[in-house]
């Protein structure tokens, strides 16, 4: 019999990340793997902009991935390739064997 923790990881791998339900396939750190974007949220947090002093304007990213899928645990501050883009990670969130991403553009 399977731990409530182990049964809903199952759950949230088989249901939240089925490509047929939110997941979609995605550019990360050069390995093609299904994730959940999620850039709804982002804007109801920031409305997906942030402002630098000088008004120039990054573009972030929100989104959720499985641990398996990445060789490393993210770190807010280190470099990601998302959809053959540079960002740095402004935030990480880890639950239910993912992480929470949220990436900021680097300007160039």
């Amino acid at each position: 019999m399977r731990s409530f923790k182990e049964q809903l990881e199952k759950d949230f791998d088989n249901t939240f990340f089925n490509l047929n339900e939110f997941a979609e396939f995605h550019d990360v750190d050069g390995k093609k793997v299904p994730i959940v974007v999620d850039n709804d949220t982002l804007l109801q947090i920031n409305l997906g902009k942030n402002a630098d002093t000088d008004g120039i304007f990054q573009d972030n990213r929100m989104f959720f991935i499985l641990k398996k899928y990445l060789d490393y645990e993210p770190a807010i501050g280190q470099i990601m390739e998302f959809d053959r883009e540079t960002f740095q990670v402004g935030n990480v969130l880890e639950d239910f064997g993912g992480y929470t991403i949220i990436l900021r553009g680097i300007e160039s």
